[in-house]
């Protein structure tokens, strides 16, 4: 029980070699987890036979560690006092690297806001640099992921206080700034023996933007000695392990043991000279029937991004797509959103099963009357994206706050001729928080707005036969909270209110041109890593790689199942 400096007590594990002798003075990998013993922090013990000793600890108010758990703000603190304490045994040399996977990878960033002297290299898997806009993308609440993780992994005494925090600061407050690296990469420095930090992503993971903001952080505003040092796997999956049928291409449960070659190259265990993996290793997604396999579904591995050509893609009055700006001078179209009827959840960069995550037929959905559908004409030759996709919409409403929700699809019939609508990406914007700032900014009836939104990132191939489908609506529930129209902050004693039904427009004319934003690249952009066995075996000769694949399944499930769980007993 390692004690902080306010005297409270956390419950810390330490893992040796086997081949340890007492005197030994080792590097250590450190891990700090709100899950518990038996939860993420078993990753850890990769690193023991490779000779390290792992130190692993509850976070505050978690696992058998006391206090109470402080939404990640109390972790700098709690982290230099665990190096601090760790590099005083004699057990260790002074150096250690810290690792963490999803919420464990939110307190490692904050490791870097001391500066500590014993910090060496870090590598993250699936979690967030920043915290903001991965919960409140443009304003809106992904409700589901915040309720269920509170409820599923803080203990009950903290869960309404760590839920009310959240809840009181829907706008970007200074409550965030512990949750946010931006601008402070330049405390990244070169202290290891091998100058690298490590990134893997998912294209479907709940925290892709965040991983993604991190590896552009460490590359180009860190300490310039270890600018461009930084190594990304993104593997189509991340947290959602319910969509790895839909990747089929040498991929462990739709993730890659190409990962555990490049965390060992990051924390200098072995080199992966001998393949042909670079800095960026990325798996380019496509649908998974004969003509997408044919266009996508293969790794890629580059030096840095292909440069993507962004794209206008222009809503049109007649429900078509086109590259063409619209020239009528009053096109609009409109719905209304009832609050009580919201559209269903389906997919996307969720966390949880329900409502399932990854690319799901939205195609069902998209035959509601309160969703507007918007889609090109077959296309004749493949269409592949790499990048950022951004919507710039103009919206008017009869309500003085509502939500619209935006997707991006690939579609096409699938076995017996069935037309699916496969979601690439969505995201959503409360329009109180369009413009962000610290006070909500409300809508006059009739008046039009510009919005912004951020779709997040994708590498997808729409294959030749294909459409592509924009969908506009209100809601995406339980994805995001429902908006009742009524303007009531999340944290007013009167929410969530009245329930007004609002009449919502979508503006597509030459006055208010409303287009998405694609990264449009070129096949030749997206070179094909060959073979991945081949891959590994040049680098671990003596590693059976079909064991690899046999087995991978099996742990993956295990550790997303713990993940799920939080502090449950396994």
């Amino acid at each position: 029980m390692v004690e902080c400096r306010d005297g409270v007590k956390l419950h810390t594990r330490i893992y040796f070699p086997r081949k340890y002798a007492e005197g030994d003075a080792l590097t250590v990998v450190m891990d700090r987890s709100p899950y518990g013993q038996f939860g993420l922090e078993l990753l850890d013990e990769i690193f023991v036979p490779a000779g390290f000793i792992t130190v692993t600890q509850d976070m505050r108010g978690t696992g058998l560690s006391g206090g109470h758990f402080s939404d990640w703000h109390s972790d700098p603190d709690d982290a230099e006092d665990l190096g601090d304490w760790v590099t005083n045994q004699t057990w260790s040399n002074g150096a250690i690297y810290s690792f963490g996977a999803s919420a464990d990878g939110l307190g490692a960033f904050t490791t870097n806001y001391k500066a500590p002297s014993w910090l060496q290299s870090q590598y993250y898997i699936w979690t967030s640099s920043i915290g903001y806009e991965v919960i409140y993308p443009q304003g809106a609440l992904l409700y589901n992921l915040i309720s269920r993780w509170i409820s599923g992994t803080v203990r009950d005494i903290d869960i309404d206080e760590s839920y009310g925090e959240f809840m009181e600061n829907e706008a970007k407050t200074s409550w965030w700034d512990a949750l946010d690296f931006t601008g402070q990469y330049d405390l990244v420095s070169q202290k290891s023996k091998t100058g690298k930090f490590g990134f893997w992503a998912g294209w479907y993971d709940i925290f892709l933007r965040g991983t993604l903001a991190a590896f552009d952080g460490y590359n180009t505003q860190s300490d310039p000695s270890v600018q461009h040092a930084s190594t990304l796997i993104i593997d189509p999956c991340g947290h959602c392990q319910d969509a790895a049928a839909f990747f089929t291409q040498d991929i462990i449960a739709g993730r890659t043991a190409l990962a555990v070659m490049q965390i060992f190259e990051v924390f200098g265990v072995r080199p992966v000279a001998r393949t042909d993996v670079k800095n960026i290793t990325f798996y380019v997604m496509s649908s998974n029937d004969q003509y997408g396999r044919e266009s996508g579904q293969f790794w890629s591995s580059v030096e840095t991004f292909p440069e993507p050509a962004m794209t206008k893609y222009f809503f049109q009055g007649d429900g078509s797509i086109s590259t063409d700006a619209p020239t009528s001078g009053a096109e609009s179209t409109s719905f209304v959103f009832d609050p009580t009827n919201p559209q269903p959840s389906a997919g996307g960069n969720n966390l949880f099963s329900e409502p399932g995550c990854g690319p799901l037929d939205q195609a069902t959905i998209d035959e509601r009357d309160d969703v507007l559908v918007f889609q090109t004409p077959t296309l004749n030759e493949a269409l592949p994206l790499t990048g950022p996709i951004n919507a710039h919409l103009f919206l008017s409403s009869d309500a003085i706050d509502t939500d619209f929700m935006v997707r991006v699809s690939d579609v096409y019939p699938a076995d017996g001729g069935i037309i699916q609508a496969r979601l690439l990406q969505d995201s959503a914007v409360r329009m109180r928080w369009r413009n962000g700032g610290l006070d909500p900014e409300y809508m006059t009836k009739g008046e039009v707005y510009p919005a912004t939104l951020s779709l997040w990132n994708t590498s997808y191939v729409l294959a030749p036969g294909h459409a592509l489908r924009f969908s506009v609506s209100s809601s995406n529930y339980p994805r995001f909270s429902v908006n009742n129209n009524n303007g009531l902050l999340l944290a007013d004693v009167h929410y969530p209110g009245d329930v007004n039904i609002a009449t919502n427009v979508l503006h597509h004319s030459a006055e208010f041109p409303s287009h998405i934003e694609l990264p449009v690249v070129t096949m030749g952009q997206l070179p094909k890593l060959d073979d991945i066995k081949v891959q590994f075996e040049r680098a671990y000769p003596d590693v059976d790689y079909d064991k690899v694949i046999e087995k991978g399944p099996e742990l993956i499930e295990k550790l997303t199942t713990m993940g799920r769980r939080g502090n449950e007993k396994k």
